[in-house]
């Protein structure tokens, strides 16, 4: 029998410097031995580096295509960052090896940068846009979904908004992407952690 996938979205913010608990790596490692069993699949946002882009573009107007593209570059930068805090976790920038690989409970850290552009605007469901309203966020959820995981979590620098229980809220208070709601519908299970308080007692 196949494990549980889990999809989990690491926040470019959590990489701006040591949590409450610790350093990133320590932190995340303390999460994952926390999870009931599965195939951790990680996406990492591009945080800083992505608001680089963010500005350059405000300032040049490169547009939407040029801009996207660039921002998933710096996804794969940050994958590559995660990948050297976590010793022994794998890096995977293919979608076929990706797939193939889902029969262990482990952990992988997945660059989607090839997936968004080969496979992903060919796959079933609401496909991503090439817009500022779409993050590592509606990336992440993106690839749950094509995954079949069984669950999609988004760790998070910070606590959501009081009150806030859907994806629309969510989106409305600005703690998730624009492009969330629209995916919402075909998500599975899913939940926001803010790593600043969990795994650190």
């Amino acid at each position: 029998m196949s494990p549980t996938i889990r999809v989990v979205k690491v926040g470019g913010s959590l990489l701006d410097g040591v949590l409450d608990c610790g350093a990133l790596g320590e932190n995340l490692e303390r999460w994952l031995a926390d999870q009931s069993p599965a195939h951790h699949v990680l996406i990492v946002g591009g945080g800083r580096l992505t608001d680089v882009v963010r500005e350059l573009d405000r300032r040049h107007s490169l547009g939407d295509e040029a801009a996207h593209g660039l921002a998933l570059e710096t996804m794969s930068i940050t994958a590559r960052l995660v990948a050297n805090l976590l010793p022994g976790v794998p890096l995977v920038d293919d979608f076929a090896a990706l797939r193939d690989g889902l029969a262990d409970e482990r952990v992988t850290i997945f660059d989607p940068r090839s997936f968004l552009a080969d496979h992903e605007p060919h796959l079933d469901g609401t496909r991503l846009e090439a817009s500022w309203d779409v993050t590592s966020d509606s990336i992440a959820a993106r690839l749950a979904i094509v995954l079949g995981a069984a669950e999609l979590v988004l760790l998070k620098s910070a606590p959501p908004p009081t009150g806030a229980k859907t994806i629309a809220e969510l989106v409305e208070q600005g703690y998730v992407d624009r492009f969330s709601k629209r995916l919402a519908s075909e998500l599975p299970a899913w939940r926001v952690v803010n790593l600043q308080a969990e795994g650190c007692s």
